[in-house]
Formats: structure tokens, sequence, C-alpha cells
């Protein structure tokens, strides 16, 4: 088996929610040419979500070819009691608090999510769809997975996770160009799962030696500059059609090529700003879930009035309060996930959704 632990594995984590977080709630620094040059890094910051896609991808893969491989077998029941306990008590708590906040009329916009049907519905958390997204392809992954083990072994469930990373595309393309509305190309499940599998199919070549992956760890460098000029490229597309056709397949590529070439890369004593990154990693699933209703309350309470002001206000409240939620809830829960310790240090926990 290979060692979980990996720090860069939660700057990659870090970045990805330092990326929705400034697509979410922006940021207003008082100078407007400081703003412009931070225009294209915010408009892109969706591609964050891939990101979370491919790493989740990779962690949850990594988990289950390790128990196909082990003389245990995979177990459904150990795999679907760590996904509920990691993931779940989270969510349902902002859930609650959404219902408390807003009462009966609230029930049309939570039912979705307590079912995993939010990114098919509208009137639903906008930012919650991608946990919908997981959550399908989790359920995939533990009843499909095991079944194609057993009929091809190692090598028919990669040419079976190939499958995804093409028909997504086939589907976004084909959908769009009969008139699809781009945010459901974006939002739902069959359009989507192609990140996840990508990083899969990463956790596969890692476990079976690979070529083309020992190729590419080879030239860390290049992998990191196609991927920040892919992001880069990006940046520049407003046109829903080729950002939610080609450009997915583009960002999920790009996050995969970043996970690739910082996997296992030992993370500097010194290194202040990637040590940030490791806490926000830590955080990133309670921040993800909660950052649009504590950003607005920082906005209702903020003492400030200049925008810069509020704008570090608003960031504060949402970090403070992501932080608190995985100390309170997150933490303890994942204390009870099958094969943890007792002992769940916090740099531990911050492995993230597996």
């Amino acid at each position: 088996m290979f060692p979980r632990r990996d720090s860069m594995l939660d700057v990659i984590r870090g970045i990805a929610i330092l990326w929705v977080l400034l697509f979410h709630l922006r940021v207003a620094t008082g100078s407007a040419t400081l703003d412009r040059l931070l225009r294209p890094i915010i408009d892109v910051g969706w591609v964050g979500v891939d990101l979370f896609f491919v790493l989740s991808g990779f962690l949850v893969g990594g988990l289950v070819f390790d128990q196909l491989a082990s003389p245990a077998g995979f177990s459904r029941r150990r795999f679907f009691a760590r996904r509920v306990l990691r993931l779940w008590p989270v969510l349902y708590l902002y859930l609650a608090i959404l219902l408390l906040a807003g009462g009966t009329p609230a029930w049309t916009m939570v039912l979705p999510v307590v079912v995993h049907l939010q990114n098919f519905a509208t009137g639903v958390p906008n930012h919650l769809w991608s946990l919908a997204v997981e959550e399908h392809f989790y359920l995939a992954v533990a009843l499909l997975t095991p079944w194609l083990w057993r009929r091809g072994g190692p090598g028919g469930l990669a040419i079976a996770l190939f499958v995804p990373l093409g028909g997504c595309l086939l589907l976004r393309l084909g959908a769009l160009a009969a008139g699809a509305a781009p945010v459901a190309v974006q939002w739902q499940t069959p359009y989507r799962i192609d990140a996840l599998a990508a990083g899969m199919l990463v956790a596969w070549g890692e476990r079976n030696g690979s070529r083309v992956l020992v190729w590419l760890q080879a030239r860390r460098s290049g992998c990191l500059a196609i991927a920040a000029a892919a992001f880069a490229g990006l940046a520049a597309i407003d046109d829903p059609r080729i950002r939610y056709g080609c450009g997915l397949t583009v960002a999920w590529m790009a996050a995969a090529l970043v996970i690739v070439a910082l996997r296992r890369v030992p993370l500097p004593r010194r290194a202040g700003a990637l040590r940030l990154l490791t806490w926000l990693g830590g955080i990133s699933y309670s921040a993800y879930v909660w950052h649009v209703s504590l950003g607005r309350l920082a906005d209702a309470t903020a003492p400030f009035a200049a925008a810069p002001a509020v704008t570090a206000w608003r960031y504060a409240v949402v970090l403070a309060g992501a932080a608190l939620i995985v100390r309170l809830v997150e933490r303890p829960f994942m204390r009870l996930r099958p094969g943890a310790t007792t002992a769940v240090t916090p740099r531990k926990a911050r492995l993230g959704t597996a």
C-alpha cells in the first residue's frame, strides 16, 4: 500500500478552495489597476472545482484499488461509512441552519440537496451542485468497480475508466450543439464525471507502474508549465459553449498534471505560503459548503465601509467559521470512520475526502 500522508496534496486542495473563494466572494483591493490584474485569475476560479474533482477521484480511487488488491477485498459497507462520516455531518448541519433560518419555504431549496439531486434542480444553493456529482460518482464506484475488477482485472478497470474521459466530452459537445443550457452541462453528473475518472486513472497508474505516469513525473516543471498555460487559456474563454465543452476537458487535464507533478514532492520547511495553503486545504470541505452563507453574514455585519476592509472581513469570517466547523463537527466525525485512529491529528485529518 502507498502511504496516505502527502502534504502537497493539501497544498493542491488549498489552491482549489482559494480559487473557489476568489470566484464566489470576489476581491476589492481599492486599486482599479490591481483589480484589473486580478480579474482573469478570479474569473477562472471555477477550475477550482475541477481540481477538487480530480483530487477526489485520485484519493478515493487509491483507497478502492488498495482494498481490491488486499486479501480482505473491497467492502461497500466500509466505503459508504467513510463517505457518510466524512461528508454528511458538515453538509446536513448546513442544511439544518438553512431550514431554521428560512422556515417551511426553505424545504423546496433544501430537499433536493438532502437526496443529492441538487445538480438537477433549480432554486437550490448553487455552489452545492458539485457535491451531488461526487456522491453519484462514489455510488457508481462502489457498485461497478468490484465487478469490473473481477471481470477484467486491473487492466480491464483502467480501460473502463477511459470511457467517461471521452464520453463526457462527446455528451457535452452534443448537448451544447442541441441547445442545452450551459449551466446544465456544467452541473449535471453525466457531463462531469470525467474529471473524477481522470483522478482514479492517475491513482491506478501510480499503483501499476504506468510508464506514462513515470515519464510525466520525471518532467514535473514541464507539467506545471503546461497546466499554468492551460488555466491561463481558460481564463480568456468567454463563450460558454467552448468553456463547458472542450474547456472542461482542458481543465481536468491541467488539474491531473498538477497532481502528477506535485505528488510526493517534499514540502519545504520554511515555505510560509505553502504552509498557509496546507492549512486552507485542511478546512477546504467545510469552507466549500459554508462559504456562501458565511460570506453573506460577513457582509451584513461588516464594521467597515471601505471596500478593501470589507473584503478582508469577509474572508476572515469565512475562514474562521470554516476552521471552527472543522474543529467542532468535521474532525470528531472523521474519528469515527472505519480505520481511523482515536488520535486523528490535524495533519492527518487534512487528507480530505479520502
